[in-house]
């Protein structure tokens, strides 16, 4: 028999992140899980909490997922549900992506995006948080279809955290050089990420590969003055101008993209194309 997961009505992240933790995580036990919303402080038929166990409630009803007790504010209901998914072996101590939304989950449910820089910037209204308790004032979903979308949102979320980790694994195994803009690296990845995190982490030109594709991109770091289109021309030296792409910022080189056409692969070493670099900055 299914098991039913209940919490408040209107949940917010931290109510929607338990649930996603048990569904995801549990799934043996809560894969086809029936989703009930209650008032706060109440119970699902108003029957005692944690007494029925196929009934179990997250973020209400003052049992074993509800942080709403004394001593509660030092932790929220994802992160109980997360300790125990632990304690369960569902989840490993070392993954970081999970140990991250969960952490994510009590700063929101503490009120510590109200300390962020910019805190009336429109970027944050592009944020989960923001965008929960918006979806229930449209009235256009109701608390269940909130819920299951933010579930896909929270998948999408755990595979660009973990894209993240192993894109600055990665990064601690390229090639940095300096070149006349500043630091760069090269490196062989598959993963998409792994540019934006090397840019945010200071090079500003970064040269990727795929290990088993062999297609290479280069990308500069947007903010400064940087032209690339000499180092295009000089790449047409030894490679069919099909091959590569310059993109009209000229910040961007690209041999192959999974927003174009394939392309055949380039046939330079990304030690080839650093000397290219060094050679015509």
């Amino acid at each position: 028999m299914a098991k039913t997961l209940v919490t408040h009505k209107n949940p917010d992240l931290d109510a929607i992140t338990s649930l996603w933790l048990l569904v995801r995580f549990d799934q043996s036990h809560y894969g086809d899980a029936h989703l009930e919303f209650v008032p706060a402080s109440t119970t699902y038929k108003n029957l005692p909490v944690d007494t029925d166990p196929d009934v179990i409630h997250v973020d209400v009803g003052y049992g074993r997922f509800d942080h709403h007790l004394p001593g509660g504010y030092e932790t929220c209901a994802a992160k109980l549900v997360y300790e125990h998914l632990v304690a369960q072996g569902l989840v490993a101590p070392s993954d970081t992506a999970i140990r991250q939304m969960v952490e994510f989950s009590l700063a929101i449910d503490r009120f510590e995006d109200s300390g962020w820089d910019e805190p009336m910037a429109t970027r944050y209204s592009y944020t989960l948080h923001e965008v929960i308790p918006s979806l229930h004032t449209l009235q256009v979903m109701d608390n269940e279809a909130v819920a299951r979308y933010v579930f896909i949102y929270l998948d999408g979320v755990y595979q660009r955290l973990k894209q993240v980790v192993k894109a600055e694994e990665e990064i601690k195994m390229g090639v940095e050089f300096s070149w006349e803009k500043g630091r760069g690296i090269a490196m062989l990845s598959a993963n998409s990420e792994a540019i934006k995190i090397a840019q945010k982490q200071g090079y500003s030109l970064v040269i990727l590969k795929h290990p088993d594709y062999g297609h290479m991109r280069i990308k500069a770091v947007p903010e400064k003055n940087i032209d690339l289109t000499v180092l295009y021309d000089k790449i047409l030296e030894h490679d069919r101008p099909d091959q590569w792409f310059l993109h009209p910022s000229c910040q961007m080189l690209l041999n192959g993209s999974d927003k174009s056409s394939p392309k055949e692969p380039t046939h330079l070493g990304i030690d080839e194309v650093v000397e290219l670099v060094k050679e015509v900055f």
